[in-house]
C-alpha cells in the first residue's frame, strides 16, 4: 500500500519588528520581499501623518533580523512612492515597487540607486500585487482594470489579461500576485474572495478557496505566495490569518500568528520601566501573538515563511521542517 506523506510543516521561528518612523523598524508595513541569500525588504506605507517624518520607506535587514539600512522617500519624485503596495526582487538584485497612487513600477538596482521607471495614470489604475518569475518578468495586478499585466524588466508589455466579474478568469479588484516553480501566476482576487491560478500566458487552470471564514474560505485575501510543494500560501486579510492549501486546492492548515517579542521590541522595551511593568501586570498576551492586518506572505527557497503585519508593525518567520524535527 502506498502511504502519501504529506509536506513538512510550518514551525514558527522568530518576528522581527518595531513601531519605528526612521531607522530600524517599520510603519504599516505592506509587503516583503525575501531574497535567496535571505535579504528581506519591508515596504512601509505608513500614513499621511508620519510619511513625511520620513515613515515611508522600504526598511533592509536580513531574516535574522540584522537592520542593514533603509531607503526611498515619501513623494512624487522619481525614486520616491505615496502608496506602497508590493515589493520584489529579480535574479540580478534590483527591486520593483508598485505604487497605486503613481499608478506606476519603479525600480531600483541591487545598490539602492532609482533605476527606471513605467507606467502612470491612464496605463495602469491602482496597480496593487508584484511579483516575478523566473525569467524576471515582472507580474503586476492593475486593480482598478481588472486584469494582470506582464511586463519586462525595462516594462515592454508582453501580456494581458482577465476583465471586471466574478467568472473564471475574472477579477473583482485583484490585489496579491505570486508564481510557482513553473511561472504559473496565482493572482489573489480580493473582492471575489478566492485565489485564482493561471498558466504563465494567461489561461485559466484553478480556483482556491470561496468566500467566507470556514475552513478552506477566503474573506478578502491580500497576497498570495507558493513553495516548493506546490502549497497555496494566502495572507487571509479579512478572516486575520493565513490559508495554505495543498497544490490541488484541499485546504492543508491555518496559521493564526505566533509572534513573540522581538530582538528590536525587546531592546527598546528594556528601556522603558513603564512598559515593563505594563508588560507584567498585563492580564494576557494572547492577541499580541496573532496576525493583525496580515497583508503579505514571501517563500524562499530554503523554505522560509515570511507574513507581513501590517497593523502590528512586524514580519513573522516561520520554518519549512521535517515532521522529525516538528
Amino acid at each position: 500500500m502506498m502511504i502519501i506523506v504529506p509536506p513538512p510543516p510550518l514551525k514558527y521561528s522568530h518576528t522581527i519588528g518595531l513601531l519605528a518612523l526612521t531607522g530600524r523598524g517599520f510603519s504599516n508595513p505592506m509587503n516583503t520581499a525575501i531574497t535567496d541569500a535571505g535579504i528581506l525588504y519591508v515596504v512601509n506605507r505608513s500614513n499621511s501623518t508620519q510619511a513625511l517624518q520620513g515613515a515611508v520607506r522600504i526598511t533592509v535587514c536580513n531574516i535574522e533580523g540584522e537592520y542593514l539600512g533603509e531607503f526611498g522617500k515619501y513623494g512624487t519624485d522619481d525614486g520616491a512612492f505615496v502608496w506602497p503596495t508590493s515589493i520584489d526582487v529579480d535574479s540580478a538584485g534590483n527591486v520593483y515597487l508598485a505604487d497605486e497612487h503613481r499608478n506606476d513600477v519603479q525600480v531600483w538596482d541591487k545598490d539602492h540607486n532609482f533605476a527606471r521607471k513605467w507606467g502612470g495614470s491612464g496605463e495602469m489604475n491602482r496597480p496593487a500585487g508584484l511579483a516575478i518569475d523566473s525569467q524576471d518578468h515582472v507580474i503586476v495586478a492593475d486593480g482598478l482594470n481588472n486584469r494582470i499585466l506582464k511586463f519586462t524588466p525595462d516594462g515592454k508589455l508582453l501580456a494581458e489579461w482577465g476583465t471586471a466579474g466574478s467568472g473564471r478568469g475574472q477579477f473583482n479588484n485583484p490585489w496579491g500576485v505570486g508564481v510557482d516553480g513553473e511561472d504559473n501566476v496565482y493572482v489573489a482576487d480580493w473582492r471575489n474572495d478566492r485565489v485564482q491560478k493561471f498558466s504563465a500566458d494567461g489561461n485559466y487552470l484553478a480556483t482556491f478557496g470561496t468566500p467566507g471564514s470556514d475552513t478552506g474560505q477566503l474573506k478578502r485575501p491580500a497576497d498570495v505566495a507558493v513553495d516548493a510543494d506546490g502549497n497555496v500560501i494566502v495572507a487571509d486579510w479579512g478572516n486575520e490569518r493565513v490559508s495554505i492549501f495543498e497544490p490541488d486546492g484541499y485546504p492543508l492548515t491555518t496559521l493564526l500568528g505566533d509572534a513573540d517579542l522581538s530582538r528590536w521590541g525587546g531592546e527598546y522595551i528594556s528601556a522603558n520601566d513603564d512598559i515593563i511593568h505594563g508588560r507584567q501586570v498585563a492580564a494576557d498576551m494572547t492577541l499580541e501573538k496573532r496576525f493583525w492586518g496580515p497583508t503579505g506572505v514571501a517563500v524562499d527557497k530554503a523554505g522560509h515563511l515570511v507574513v507581513t503585519e501590517s497593523c502590528r508593525h512586524r514580519v513573522q518567520i516561520y520554518d519549512r521542517v521535517a515532521y522529525e524535527d516538528f
